[in-house]
């Protein structure tokens, strides 16, 4: 599974983006073959979450605010590995739950 953390250089989120992938490694290590969490350096205000480069896990541009916890992005990307909107290659890789 690849996530990335977009955020703001500017408005200085990088300890925020920090945060939210020590979680994320936490939650999520052990749990897939392959686990990429990758901060991305940007600008404009941003803090957007998305996993495997098509799912939106959280938007700071769009919902005008940052995640509550990182809670809110993990609990997001589970309900979308049980919702199955995770592709299938990592779904497969996952023990059963």
């Amino acid at each position: 599974m690849k996530i990335t953390i977009e955020y703001c250089v500017e408005w200085n989120y990088e300890p925020r983006a920090r945060s939210l992938r020590d979680d994320l490694i936490k939650e999520f290590k052990g749990r897939f073959d392959k686990l990429s969490i990758e901060p991305i350096q940007s600008s404009g205000g941003v803090f957007e979450v998305m996993v495997n480069d098509h799912l939106q896990v959280f938007s700071k541009k769009q919902t005008g605010r940052f995640p509550n916890s990182s809670y809110e992005v993990i609990k997001t990307i589970n309900d979308a590995i049980d919702e199955r909107r995770i592709g299938w290659d990592y779904i497969l890789s996952l023990p059963w739950r």
